[in-house]
């Protein structure tokens, strides 16, 4: 097994150590992340489990890098942390092709995983990110207040014999997230087939002309553009809509060449253009596409999108005139 992710984080303490030690397996344990020594590192050590996050499964599908190397090895690979897209899923299948592939999902607050691909596939359902685990019974809650059916968004609020029930020394976070025994997670998503699919963050879900967009059905449509290499979209306040998407994008090697021949306008175009040709209309990025040097991430690859938004306030955007229909 294949370990960057910091052991003070739940992901990284709980599904790689804790699991390492108690099923008796070997961990190979990197200090930082470095991607060029983790191509190394896991064709070194033939290293057979891979617990990831999706800033890195970008880079796998993406990287020239990866071009030529024998990952056959790779029996397992499971992503979490933050949504993974189904386009990059499918990209990485193909990368991995020996590999069980799927997504799992939980949270500090849940004592980590809710759910996680059955151990007999060989590939999760395409956006799933699994099916409940033993011992964890859930239930979707529409914001107003009712409980969603099969296939309805809302929030995903959960229960278990091994979750805590406050925050320590913190009355009013605890009011907010554990509520009779229950935790809200505080994740809009969709349940079908028994399985899980999340849609985002309910904070981060922008409201565009009354309409929910979900960042992460963005940003994973946007890595799939050539001349992105990694994205944060974020609302922008609008006169007109209230707010509109605008994508922070880090830009490929040969975006940045035409960039810095002048080109940095059409470029601009054309990502908004890949997202307009394949989005209904109140998802297209009307705030804007701005270049960026790198997405701000925590130390378990979520992420920062405070720290974007507040970015996003320097930039003047003019505003749009709409014209009356007659």
């Amino acid at each position: 097994m294949y370990s960057v992710l910091p052991f003070f984080h739940i992901y990284g303490l709980v599904v790689i150590l804790h699991f390492t030690l108690w099923a008796g397996t070997s961990i190979v344990v990197v200090p930082k992340f470095n991607f060029t020594d983790f191509l190394n590192t896991i064709s070194r050590h033939r290293v057979t489990h891979l617990y990831l996050v999706p800033p890195q499964i970008v880079l796998l599908t993406k990287h020239p890098a990866v071009k030529g190397r024998d990952f056959s090895h790779v029996k397992f690979c499971m992503s979490g942390a933050a949504p993974l897209s189904g386009d990059l899923m499918k990209q990485l299948t193909r990368i991995l092709p020996n590999a069980s592939i799927g997504q799992g999902y939980g949270l500090t607050e849940t004592c980590t995983t809710i759910s996680q691909l059955q151990p007999e596939r060989m590939l999760g359902t395409i956006g799933s990110a699994g099916a409940l685990i033993p011992g964890v019974v859930a239930k979707v809650v529409k914001a107003d207040g009712t409980l969603a059916k099969e296939g309805e968004q809302g929030e995903l609020i959960v229960t278990g014999p091994w979750m805590p029930r406050e925050y320590y020394g913190n009355p009013t976070a605890t009011a907010e997230t554990f509520v009779d025994g229950w935790v809200r997670t505080g994740d809009e998503v969709i349940i079908r087939d028994n399985e899980i699919f999340v849609v985002d963050r309910l904070k981060e879900i922008m409201k565009v002309r009354g309409f929910q967009v979900a960042p992460a059905e963005l940003e994973g449509h946007l890595l799939l553009h050539p001349d992105v290499v990694d994205v944060c979209v974020v609302g922008v306040p609008d006169d007109y809509s209230g707010e509109v998407p605008m994508a922070f994008v880090v830009p490929s090697p040969n975006a940045l060449k035409r960039i810095n021949q002048g080109q940095g306008q059409a470029v601009k175009k054309m990502i908004e253009k890949h997202v307009s040709d394949a989005k209904i209309q109140y998802k297209w990025l009307a705030g804007g596409v701005e270049f960026i040097d790198a997405i701000p991430k925590n130390p378990s690859g979520k992420i920062l999108r405070r720290v974007l938004r507040e970015k996003a306030k320097t930039f003047v955007r003019p505003q749009r005139v709409i014209q009356p229909k007659l």
